[in-house]
């Protein structure tokens, strides 16, 4: 009872930007290129058309929100799904709409993911290095599909399993934002000291005043027992100018410990056995595989060792990590020490650009002894061990959120191909 048509024959529009690129501008309309489409979702944007080019550029057709889009290549077969905004569309992107009370927006985002799609956009495509696939191929893609009614029943589940991994993921964002925000109030701007230093007084040093100016006219809520503990004056120091008067500047192997002796790199056997496992299995950038066996089981910090060490802002790439997990020879495997927490040492990372502190010409790389050298201001024990226990549920919170996103997207991933097969029919779930 499943209707099969060709994807031409499913939509009421097919949109293709392909060909030409659009002026860019630092803001306005979004611009929805194929490379913050992953995963199913949208990235966030940081490309923009100015509205006065807006109606010229998106003459072939003007998105709604429910559509999808595709990304026809580099890479290929990338799905998402349109919301509200007013948005511009980039090349290598298509849109799709399906037919009216024929085939359901959302059901389609889920069906063209599927391997069934996914197996015959692969095989439609061509190409060596970079594999795309024409819109005269795309159009031929067979599509399966039940009622409409169950096509909504089907979108409905899949869709709230996925608001909420995205609800999840929104808040763990607001969380890592709020502790990096209170990370630069107290570690970077120096807010602390500046309000007290006003408050008594005392002279404020020149690169300060603005920031002095802005404290001035801010509303501050009684925070006594926290402000006792800043000083109210600052000191210059050769190493990191103007600090906090009886902070320290060390370095950043006086307050981390490195665990790089414990790391493995995965043996020939144990990646010829390729078993599929649930422990994630990290190099120098991220997840790269998981297996059965772990070597760490602990809350630490990863900082990549080789390779693709550092952004384009000279930041290290970051990874916080906790539970069981394999870490190979390209992460710098980390926690804190002597009051500073290991989410402390990450905010602290993140803030920094370590460019001076990374050789080679080929693969970039900062070692063991260059990553230890980086100074790092301490305040004390006082104000860290005060920093990490605010900041601590966060972070508490943070995990199981994430713990609880893993668990509804395997549910989601077993859920989508046995839906979208018609091996589990909604009747079967009720």
């Amino acid at each position: 009872d499943w209707c099969e048509l060709t994807l031409e024959e499913s939509m009421d529009a097919i949109i293709d930007y392909r060909g030409k690129t659009p002026k860019k501008t630092d803001s306005g309309i979004p611009l929805i290129t194929a490379k913050i489409i992953k995963r199913g979702r949208i990235e966030t944007v940081n490309e923009f058309i100015s509205e006065d080019d807006y109606d010229t550029w998106m003459r072939r057709g003007i998105p709604n929100e429910g559509d999808v889009v595709m990304t026809t290549e580099a890479p290929l077969g990338e799905i998402a799904q349109l919301d509200g905004r007013k948005i511009a569309l980039a090349q290598r992107v298509i849109t799709l709409r399906g037919k009216k009370d024929i085939l359901d927006n959302t059901f389609l985002k889920y069906l063209m993911i599927s391997e069934y799609v996914q197996h015959q956009l692969d095989g439609r495509g061509t190409g060596t290095t970079v594999k795309g696939i024409k819109q005269s191929e795309l159009r031929k893609v067979v599509l399966k599909f039940p009622s409409f009614k169950e096509q909504k029943a089907i979108a409905h589940i899949l869709g709230s399993l996925d608001d909420k991994i995205e609800l999840n993921r929104q808040m763990n964002e607001t969380l890592e934002a709020m502790a990096q925000a209170l990370f630069k109030s107290w570690f970077v701007d120096f807010d602390p000291v500046i309000d007290n230093a006003l408050a008594a007084g005392n002279a404020i040093p020149d690169e300060f005043i603005e920031r002095a100016e802005q404290r001035k006219a801010i509303e501050k809520k009684d925070h006594s027992d926290i402000q006792g503990l800043f000083p109210d004056e600052f000191e210059f120091t050769e190493e990191m100018g103007w600090i906090p008067k009886g902070w320290v500047v060390e370095s950043f192997g006086d307050v981390s410990i490195c665990f790089d002796r414990l790391r493995v790199p995965l043996s020939k056997k144990q990646r010829e056995d390729k078993k599929p496992g649930v422990i994630p299995y990290h190099g120098a950038t991220s997840v790269m595989d998981y297996i059965n066996e772990w070597i760490f089981d602990d809350i630490y910090l990863l900082i990549g060792e080789d390779g693709s060490v550092i952004k384009e802002d000279g930041s290290p790439f970051v990874q916080y990590i906790w539970g069981k997990t394999w870490v190979n020879n390209h992460a710098h495997v980390l926690q804190g020490k002597n009051g500073v927490g290991t989410e402390h040492l990450m905010l602290f990372m993140q803030s920094q650009n370590l460019t001076a502190y990374i050789t080679g010409a080929v693969q970039l790389k900062i070692n063991q002894g260059n990553m230890n050298r980086i100074p790092f201001l301490n305040s004390g024990s006082k104000i860290n061990e005060r920093f990490t226990a605010i900041i601590n549920p966060f972070y508490e919170k943070l995990r199981s959120t994430a713990e609880e996103n893993e668990t509804l997207s395997k549910l989601r991933d077993t859920l989508l191909p046995k839906l979208m097969s018609g091996e589990l029919r909604i009747s079967d779930t009720l």
